[in-house]
């Protein structure tokens, strides 16, 4: 009784400290959790559903809600467990022969004293593992916080994309009824009147498919966050934010990843607990197993006679060869990992980095020029259309343009934030 309340207890500054990890790198405030993984003040989701959601309160919600983190968190009563069970002694073998005349003839005890001097070494290779299971835990979780917030940002994105059709879609079915209205009246042709009632169609058609889109985007936010509700139901900001004034330059991503790595850090977890199962394996190479004995034996009637033996292996054949080859290759396979991880997490940064900047450039552009000439183009080709310079078809072309710059435009910007979580991802810990 008293192991398992110290277990639990142990088990709880394990998810203190995975949530004492993730604090820096979310972002937001984290919930704190007891022992099961499960937070406190579940009542305050409601509350923060009811809120038109921000990528701070999105984030919350998935960690004060979502069932998938808390299997997450129950990850550390599995490496706690081995932590627990390397601790323990193993237990003593007893063994009670020839029962007659009213009393066993023959006893033995037999305990493992190899069991009890490689103790303090499994214990300390148990530990590594924990701390490499807490650093993965919260990685993982600092994962699942990227998935919620671009997740949101395409909620957000779509749900103005839809926005745009919609509207788009409103106009053109304005402008086919006008033209239904000159054409009874003898004022419009038939072909210019076919034109618009197949513009207003094609531009139906595309607020139908930005409306699933938006639909589906709320869903997979629902996912996310791990509640139980409906898309529909979510409360969304009216537009995406603003671009930051400025982007981190590219070294100092490089030094933040390194130093904020939580994958990085449990590869080298991985390695320290590998070194310590070679350090095992070679200490009890030749003598993995022995037991010290106490036996007895009587007869009939007669006294027992008692005494102390050992049980003891020859290492003859197996010399431990076989486990001590195994951890020197798992040992070298942790370090190659941890070098082809550093790689990777490099190439990741400059690769991620490289998007952010090109979306950035798209999207000034956007703003700057695309946009603007569209809508300039759309307000001269109505002049000329109000004037019958120019032909319906010509107006639908620069309407079709102006709408396409829009989709443009919150593309971009969309695409700018996701690519900045992409970067936050590569990094591993939220920017500034």
């Amino acid at each position: 009784m008293l192991l398992g309340a110290c277990a639990h207890g142990s088990l709880q500054r394990d998810v203190t400290d995975v949530d004492d990890l993730l604090r820096p790198r979310a972002g937001v405030v984290v919930p704190s959790r007891n022992a099961e993984g499960v937070v406190a003040a579940e009542d305050s989701v409601k509350q923060l559903l009811e809120q038109p959601l921000s990528p701070e309160s999105a984030v919350r919600i998935a960690l004060m809600a979502h069932p998938a983190l808390r299997a997450t968190y129950a990850e550390l009563g599995l490496a706690r467990a081995e932590v627990v069970q390397a601790a323990l002694l193993a237990n003593p073998v007893l063994a009670l022969e020839r029962f007659s005349a009213g009393r066993f003839q023959e006893f033995g005890i037999a305990q493992s004293f190899i069991d009890l001097l490689s103790q303090p070494m499994r214990r300390r290779l148990a530990e590594s593992q924990l701390a490499s299971a807490r650093l993965r835990v919260a990685g993982d979780v600092f994962q699942h916080v990227t998935e919620v917030r671009e997740a949101l940002v395409h909620a957000v994105a779509t749900a103005q994309a839809r926005d745009v059709s919609e509207r788009a879609h409103a106009a053109a079915a304005a402008s086919a009824v006008a033209a239904t209205a000159l054409y009874e009246a003898g004022n419009l042709q038939e072909l210019n009147l076919v034109g618009e009632r197949a513009a207003a169609s094609e531009f139906l058609g595309g607020a139908l498919d930005a409306r699933g889109q938006s639909e589906a985007a709320r869903e997979q936010l629902v996912r996310t966050l791990g509640v139980a509700t409906t898309g529909a139901a979510l409360a969304l900001p009216e537009r995406l934010p603003d671009l930051p004034a400025q982007d981190p330059a590219l070294d100092s991503l490089l030094v933040l990843a390194a130093r904020n790595r939580l994958d990085l850090a449990a590869s080298l977890q991985d390695i320290n607990a590998a070194g310590r199962a070679v350090g095992l394996t070679q200490r009890f190479r030749l003598l993995p197993d022995g037991s010290l004995t106490y036996a007895g034996e009587g007869k009939d009637g007669g006294p027992f006679e008692s005494g102390l033996g050992l049980v003891v292996p020859l290492p003859l054949f197996d010399r431990g060869q076989g486990r001590l080859l195994r951890a020197e290759s798992t040992l070298r396979a942790a370090v190659a990992r941890q070098e082809a991880l550093l790689l990777a997490m490099r190439a990741d940064v400059r690769a991620a980095h490289a998007l952010l900047s090109a979306a950035r450039a798209r999207f000034e552009e956007y703003r700057a020029r695309v946009v603007p000439l569209r809508r300039r183009v759309t307000e001269e080709t109505q002049l000329q259309y109000n004037a019958m310079a120019i032909s319906v078809f010509g107006l639908l072309q620069a309407r079709q343009g102006e709408l396409s710059a829009a989709h443009g435009y919150i593309e971009a910007l969309s695409d700018y934030w996701k690519a900045r979580i992409q970067l936050e991802r590569a990094v591993g810990t939220s920017l500034p």
